[in-house]
């Protein structure tokens, strides 16, 4: 089957019929190319707006985990790398500073990071 696929093929391409596949290739070979381009490139984005929030993640600052909790954060320990919320009813909850979502309000003396969604 293949070898009948590969002469009608041939027989085109020495008729002067233009047999196409070269074009189709090219189209997507782009298309792969500009999917794993697109996909390293929000991958990258992705990693940047955590480690910006991390950076941010310090004492007196109001944050957002994963889950969704609001809470602002009253001390932070470097070596285990966790961090202790405090939330409005006055509840204190320990997190993994890989929690920390998003910086809402920066802490006290510290300038706001310029966040691009």
């Amino acid at each position: 089957m293949i070898d009948t696929f590969l002469t009608q093929i041939q027989a085109g391409d020495a008729a002067g019929e233009p047999a196409g596949g070269g074009i189709l290739m090219f189209v997507m070979l782009g298309m792969l190319a500009l999917l794993i381009f697109m996909t390293f490139r929000r991958s990258r984005k992705a990693r940047q707006s955590q480690q910006q929030a991390h950076a941010g993640a310090v004492v007196g600052a109001e944050v957002v985990t994963a889950g969704g909790m609001v809470g602002t954060i009253v001390s932070r320990d470097e070596e285990s790398q966790r961090i202790v919320l405090e939330f409005s009813n006055g509840d204190r909850v320990d997190f993994l500073l890989v929690a920390v979502q998003q910086i809402l309000t920066p802490a006290p003396g510290q300038q706001p990071s310029d966040e691009t969604s």
